[in-house]
């Protein structure tokens, strides 16, 4: 092992991972068939935004030097996980596996590819599979606990939190564990310190920063109470997520028509309770966010996308509310319409401000400000009508006869389709590096 190896590792180890590629390349200048200074590479790129293909390709070429080795290839499937391509990193694990089975690395990167894709208990085996080959694999113990609380098991999350303090007690990532496992019980104080505690040993961690920032926000009832519907909807994979979202629709209907035989009034409620149950989880951080904006101390932790992100999302949806009610309450259709199509552009306006999609931020972007156009010129299009009674059904068809009924449809159909699109990948996350 040449000084340039050597330096190479003591540079990663620093940190300084721009420092330790040069050193590695020059290694390699010498040494082009030796993989383990690929592996080198590898690690120091995984850990550079932007690196992770080049990291992937460093690591495939690590895979074609020696291709009997696990190592290079349980080390694609952990690049791959961060890719968010999943599928692809266990079939690599699984390869991994069959020249090793007693390699702890690849359980663990196993694990994390079936969190990934929500498979809760595939991954819960896993990550117990590479405890049993090294009962001190801290990402190991981390995965499980995350993945415990992830099937709702709290008890055997946080005495898995706790065993990971016990032997390790400066670890950032178990203290931050241990403030999302106190968080989905609703102890919002003691979560809050963990979190805290994460900072203070690991500044810069994300998974502890985003868990203060959801605690400074579970202070509203509004926001706890979505909190909870959030995680039962977060360990529910893609698909039944969908298939609520559908059942959910479906039980709006029937009542809906039983509600309009008994009474007007109750539809509207229906349709708000069906509103804020489909798209809570959506708009509860950006409501949380424009709370957050009114407390000295906790609008600090906020990006200033997540401010944005509070400022349109909180006047669209209370300034919406408070339209609405006014409207309906005085009679006024076109304020209520209003406040209608300010709640329906609140939908598509909370996927732009915090969304690492390009293409998502503008095609949400454009489908909010279309919402608000559509009210606009369906309080327009009303105004004309006298209306002295909203529950009045004949009174309102006629108002909606003309073109204020196309107004609403094309609202509709924003929203229903706001509902699909909000479900690509593409739209809701970074694109790969």
């Amino acid at each position: 092992m040449t000084t340039d190896f050597k330096r190479a590792q003591l540079l990663r180890e620093r940190g300084r991972h721009p420092e330790a590629i040069a050193a590695m390349l020059s290694y390699l200048a010498a040494e082009p068939d030796d993989a383990h200074g690929f592996i080198e590479l590898a690690l120091n790129r995984m850990s550079m935004p932007g690196e992770l293909d080049r990291a992937l390709a460093d690591a495939r070429t690590a895979t074609g030097l020696m291709p009997e080795n696990p190592i290079p290839l349980a080390l694609q499937a952990s690049i791959l996980n961060k890719l968010d391509r999943e599928h692809e990193a266990l079939a690599l694990a699984d390869e991994a596996l069959a020249l090793d089975p007693e390699f702890g690395f690849t359980w663990r990167v196993k694990g994390f590819a079936f969190a990934g894709l929500k498979r809760w208990a595939e991954a819960e085996a896993c990550a117990l599979e590479a405890l049993e080959i090294d009962p001190d694999d801290e990402a190991a113990s981390n995965l499980l606990a995350h993945v415990l609380r992830m099937q709702n098991r709290l008890d055997e999350s946080e005495e898995e939190g706790r065993r990971r303090l016990a032997r390790d007690p400066e670890n950032a990532f178990s203290f931050a564990n241990a403030g999302w496992a106190a968080l989905q019980r609703r102890q919002v104080k003691v979560a809050e310190g963990h979190f805290r505690e994460a900072l203070r040993l690991e500044p810069g961690l994300v998974h502890a920063r985003e868990g203060l920032k959801e605690s400074f926000r579970a202070r509203s009832l509004f926001y706890r109470v979505f909190l909870r519907w959030a995680f039962f909807m977060q360990r529910l994979t893609g698909g039944r997520q969908r298939m609520i979202t559908i059942g959910l629709l479906v039980i709006f209907k029937v009542l809906r028509v039983g509600a309009a035989g008994i009474h007007p009034g109750l539809v509207v409620a229906i349709a708000l309770a069906y509103y804020l149950l489909v798209f809570g989880t959506w708009l509860a951080t950006g409501v949380a966010n424009f709370m957050l904006l009114w407390d000295r101390l906790a609008r600090l932790a906020l990006e200033p996308s997540e401010k944005a992100d509070g400022l349109a999302v909180g006047v669209l949806f209370f300034g919406g509310i408070t339209c609405l009610a006014v409207g309906l309450g005085f009679n006024l259709l076109p304020v209520a319409c209003a406040g209608g199509s300010m709640m329906v552009a609140a939908i598509p306006i909370s996927l732009v401000f915090t969304n690492p999609s390009k293409l998502g931020r503008r095609l949400f972007g454009a489908i909010g400000l279309a919402a608000l156009g559509c009210g606009a010129a369906m309080a327009f299009q009303v105004a004309p009508f006298a209306v002295s009674n909203l529950l009045d059904r004949d009174a309102v068809a006629q108002a909606f006869g003309g073109d204020a009924g196309l107004s609403l449809g094309v609202m509709i159909f924003l929203i229903v389709a706001t509902t699909w699109l909000g479900s690509v990948p593409r739209l809701r996350q970074a694109p790969p590096e």
